[in-house]
């Protein structure tokens, strides 16, 4: 997994904006930005910056063999989602789901009937789609 790739989900997980996060390492958007889409690598003090933010080694950053562990709702997303307007959507819905069920504002018979309706969506859709 590229050094890019590393970083977009960690800043994902740590609802880190990138803007925010280039200021906080000390360099402009901009620099950053070249990062991320691939067409330049930080300097070593940079990337001891980005790696110390993001609680990983430099090595781990720079080694495209080493993978980053994905959560099940990043696997998802990144295995059915295409385009990054049904990333986005399918984050933010997964993201609320998983705080419909964590939270304490629904009770656990809330919660299955949460479930419930969530399954018979998809049953639904399973028919209507002739799957």
């Amino acid at each position: 997994m590229k050094m890019n790739e590393k970083i977009e989900i960690m800043l994902g997980r740590k609802r880190i904006r990138k803007t925010d996060f280039a200021e906080s390492v000390g360099v402009t958007y901009r620099a950053f930005a070249n990062y991320m889409n691939g067409s330049r690598r930080p300097r070593a003090d940079t990337l001891n910056k980005i790696a110390e933010q993001l609680q990983v080694t430099p090595e781990f950053l720079k080694d495209d063999e080493q993978e980053l562990e994905l959560t099940i709702e990043e696997r998802f997303i990144k295995r059915v989602c295409a385009s990054d307007a049904d990333k986005a959507q399918a984050a933010q819905f997964l993201a609320q789901s998983r705080g419909l069920f964590a939270g304490n504002s629904l009770n656990d018979e809330d919660k299955e009937a949460l479930l419930k309706c969530l399954l018979e969506i998809y049953e639904d859709s399973r028919k209507n789609s002739g799957n």
